[in-house]
Order: C-alpha cells, then sequence, then structure tokens
C-alpha cells in the first residue's frame, strides 16, 4: 500500500475493489507503525492546519479498525437483509470514517476560522429589475437602498476585521457605525472603505463610470494603489473609459434624490447626466456626436413620462432625438440618438 492509494481511500475515491484492498490492509496490524505514518503525511499535506496539538493517529487508526471489524453477534444468517443493509451500512462508514475524523478534528482545533470560512460561503445575492427599487438591512443594522438594474452580494453574517459586500450599481448606505471593523463596498471599478457614513454610490460597471457621493462621515476609496480621502459634501467621479477622476462639492441631495423617485441635476455633463437618464427609463441613449458630452444640464425629473422627459431637454439644450427603428421586436429596451439641432 503507498501514500497515493491511502490517500484516494480516506477522500473516497477509490472503487469498490481498490476499497476492499485498502481494508484488508488496514487491518493487518503488521501495517500500523506504516499507516500510522501515511495518516500523518496526509494530515499534514493536508489544506488543513492545526492551531493546537497534532492529533491521535492511534486512535484515528483504532476507530477505523473497529468500524471495519464491528460485526453485531446476533447478525448469524449472511444472507438475510439485514445482514446486507448492515454489511452496506459499514463498508460506506469505513470509507467516510477517516475525512469526518479529520474534519472534526480541525472543528476542534480551529472554531474561529471555521467559522469565518464558512460565513464567507454563505453569501446572498439581490438583483433589482429594471424599474424598480428596494430597500435591505444588512445583518450589522446597515440600512441599504438599491436602485433599479442593481446587483448586491452580502454574507449572511459578518465575521473578521471587515464588513465587505459587493455591489454593481446603485446603492444608498447608512452603515452602522463600528470603528474597529471598517465596512467595505467592492466594486469592479473601485472600492469604498468606511466607519459610520451616509454615502451614495452609482456604479455600474458597463457603463464604465463610478461616481460617490459623502453625505456624512469618512470615506476612503481604493484604486489601485491610490487613494481619496472624501469629506461630507464631497462627489468623486471616475470615468473608467478615459481613466479620469474628478473631485468636487455638491448639494448631497441632487445624488440621493432617486430614493425618493427624482432625478435631479445640476450643471451635470451631459454624457453623465443621460446614462443616469437612460437607466431611469430603461432605455439606451447614444450621443451622436462627441461634443454634446461638454453641455451642462439642469433640471428636476419626477413623474415625468419617457416622451417628456426628452422633450424638456430638448427645450434647455440645442439637441433633438431619433428613436432606432428596432426590427427585432423581442428586444425590450429601446435605443435613442442624441443629436445636434
Amino acid at each position: 500500500m503507498n501514500y497515493t492509494e491511502l490517500k484516494k481511500y480516506v477522500e473516497g475515491k477509490t472503487s469498490d475493489t481498490e476499497s476492499e484492498m485498502v481494508r484488508i490492509w488496514l487491518k493487518d496490524k503488521a501495517n500500523n507503525v506504516e499507516s500510522r505514518k501515511m495518516l500523518g503525511e496526509i494530515w499534514t499535506n493536508s489544506s488543513i492546519h492545526l492551531t493546537g496539538t497534532k492529533p491521535d493517529f492511534d486512535k484515528m487508526l483504532n476507530q477505523v479498525h473497529h468500524q471495519i471489524n464491528s460485526e453485531n453477534s446476533h447478525l448469524q444468517n449472511p444472507r438475510s437483509g439485514i445482514f446486507r443493509i448492515y454489511h452496506t451500512f459499514s463498508r460506506i462508514a469505513a470509507i467516510l470514517i477517516l475525512p469526518i475524523i479529520l474534519l472534526s478534528l480541525y472543528l476542534y482545533y480551529n472554531p474561529t476560522q471555521i467559522v469565518n470560512e464558512l460565513a464567507t460561503v454563505s453569501v446572498r445575492e439581490i438583483y433589482t429589475k429594471p424599474g424598480t427599487r428596494t430597500k435591505i438591512e444588512l445583518p450589522d443594522g446597515t440600512e441599504v437602498w438599491l436602485n433599479d438594474g442593481t446587483t448586491f452580494r452580502y454574507p449572511e453574517s459578518f465575521s473578521g476585521k471587515k464588513r465587505e459586500v459587493f455591489v454593481d450599481g446603485e446603492a444608498y448606505f447608512e452603515v452602522k457605525s463600528n470603528p474597529k471593523n471598517p465596512f467595505v463596498v467592492n466594486n469592479p471599478m473601485m472600492n469604498t472603505v468606511v466607519t459610520g457614513t451616509r454615502f451614495n454610490l452609482n456604479a455600474y460597471s458597463a457603463d464604465k463610470y463610478f461616481e460617490a457621493t459623502l453625505v456624512q462621515g469618512k470615506v476612503s476609496l481604493k484604486k489601485n494603489h491610490q487613494t481619496f480621502e472624501m469629506e461630507p459634501g464631497e462627489q468623486v467621479q471616475f470615468d473608467a473609459q478615459n481613466e479620469k477622476i474628478v473631485q468636487k462639492n455638491i448639494a448631497t441631495e441632487n445624488a440621493t434624490a432617486w430614493i425618493d423617485g427624482k432625478l435631479i441635476f445640476t450643471d451635470e455633463k451631459l454624457g453623465i447626466a443621460i446614462k443616469k437618464i437612460g437607466r431611469w427609463y430603461n432605455v439606451e441613449i447614444i450621443l451622436a456626436d462627441p461634443t454634446l458630452d461638454e453641455y451642462l444640464l439642469t433640471g428636476t425629473f419626477r413623474d415625468e413620462k419617457l416622451d417628456q422627459t426628452l422633450r424638456m431637454i430638448s427645450l434647455a439644450l440645442p439637441v433633438k432625438f431619433e428613436f432606432k427603428k428596432e426590427n427585432n421586436p423581442s428586444k425590450i429596451q429601446r435605443t435613442i440618438f442624441m443629436k445636434k439641432k
């Protein structure tokens, strides 16, 4: 018997014939020294690392021997159904006993670490469909509002030194204060690290645009090796396509008005504004002329229909809109081209 064969047996990957050969070898007490040595090597080379003392492999081996050899004296008839069921169960148990012992020892020696690892696996994901908004409360008491078309992931329970979540879309956070346990929002374009604060993120990766607005508290934005510290009333805009970052002061209620069903723009670049309008109405608005991006839009939109909103924009700016004719009737999202008048 070699190390590879025994390891394969421990992992439950052997065939019936191979398993029987391993069990016969384990039953032979002449192999005790070698089997204990190989069990130790399997443990050492596994991904499990003890923080306490090394497990008792003699005890482990004795349990394997006991499981393999155990038979009830009252099972006299080997052809009876009860004997066949017992025999099948014994074979399965013999295969599984070592992994169970290994896992039990790991849980015993690493209770905190295993809880942390399991917490990271138990993750919930929420997706808000276009035209919908939702509010949730996280396990730590943090409240989150999600705008339409947003993907949000969070663990069922926070553990470790950081409270980490993931967002791709727009979300407003009211974070439960805990300076010793920072709250981290991961995003494909930029990560946000906070303690106790209120802030809004507009970060749809498909738009290649990231916008963070701080209402209250402290926020650090991290991009690669760069860090941007924000103060209340500040907004950071990151154009991922052009790798351009702008930090400015704004009226924070403009960035969070979507929670109350409003879109508010104050001297907003048209290229940025139409991304937000397009998502608001579930349409794609394309600038036919790149110079239109420099136009500034000011306005408030609440219950207007799409046609009304576009008409208001065309009255405020020298632009017009053309709807693309769709040959595919199953396509839900419409495409609109914005052009100069």
